[in-house]
């Protein structure tokens, strides 16, 4: 089977890729749900760019889809904010 990605990684490609694994594990660590929501997405953000490079466009996809759900999400979480001050 023939080989898709033929360059390689840099190190600072794979320290991004790294860090935004470990957003997505320790955004449940969080008490603000506002703040677990951003880390969330900012993880999904980096794992998609992976995602890109290796062109494995179903996880693109899922990737994408989240984004848009925790996005609508956190406007609904700062909406809710805004009435309670």
């Amino acid at each position: 089977m023939e080989k898709r990605y033929k360059g390689k990684f840099h190190s600072v490609e794979i320290i991004a890729y790294w860090l935004g694994a470990t957003a997505m594990v320790v955004a449940p660590l969080f008490k603000n749900l506002t703040t677990w929501i951003l880390c969330l997405i900012f993880g999904l953000c980096i794992l998609t760019i992976q995602s890109l490079t290796l062109e494995i466009w179903n996880l693109v996809a899922l990737n994408l889809i989240s984004i848009l759900v925790y996005s609508r999400r956190y406007l609904i979480e700062k909406n809710k904010e805004k009435i309670q001050l």
